[in-house]
């Protein structure tokens, strides 16, 4: 029975009674409709927060590029940051490592989560749930600073070309890229070659405790 058709058997059952009595009715007529609105809209917004829950860890598209391009917009109002405009400060890292045949796109951020990401749609996620690979994760974006002249503002968010290592610095003032071949990498004569290998840190911590990954 809805609560319309209760409300109307209500009020012809009180035609007869006295004025009081009606009133007291029409009273607990209208407490049942508007406790019927109340439970709806709570119903309704609870919905919604969880449609925007599932929305957030689980986004539609979980193709690799479209979580790079997700990893790589991140703000620092997502990770509920507030930085002063006086200062640049360097939120997250994305680096970008194609190998040839597989691109390794690592994505850390400031409060220590950690995601990584293949371009044959593989993929390790909440890495920064493991204590040792979260402390690794904050270690990399914070000695980011020490290479923020080094790189060059930019718009995009391309991949680098094969055998290159590409970074991002996600800061409160736009995205910064630097790019370096691998080459010089391998025989550690490259100045990015440091803050490369604790990128290679965090990737290995999180292959470590990751199961059934494989690169």
């Amino acid at each position: 029975m809805t609560l319309f058709n209760l409300s109307v058997q209500l009020l012809q059952a009180t035609k007869a009674v006295p004025e009081e009595k009606t009133n007291y009715w029409l009273y607990i007529i209208a407490i049942i409709l508007q406790t019927g609105v109340i439970i709806y809209i709570l119903r309704k917004n609870s919905q919604q927060k969880k449609l925007l829950k599932q929305a957030v860890e689980n986004p539609a598209d979980d193709s690799y590029s479209g979580l790079r391009k997700l990893a790589l917009n991140i703000s620092a109002t997502d990770l509920k940051l507030n930085i002063p405009d006086t200062q640049t400060f360097i939120y997250g890292v994305v680096m970008d490592w194609n190998i040839g045949e597989v691109v390794v796109t690592l994505a850390t951020y400031i409060n220590g989560a950690a995601n990584m990401y293949l371009s044959t749609n593989e993929k390790i996620t909440g890495g920064g749930k493991n204590p040792r690979v979260g402390n690794l994760a904050i270690g990399f974006v914070t000695s980011a600073a020490e290479y923020l002249g080094r790189a060059i503002p930019v718009a995009g968010d391309d991949v680098p070309l094969k055998e290159c290592v590409r970074f991002y610095f996600l800061t409160n003032k736009g995205k910064f890229a630097a790019q370096e071949q691998v080459i010089y990498m391998e025989d550690k004569t490259s100045a990015w070659y440091p803050l490369f290998e604790k990128g290679n840190e965090v990737i290995c911590e999180m292959r470590d405790n990751a199961e059934n990954v494989k690169i």
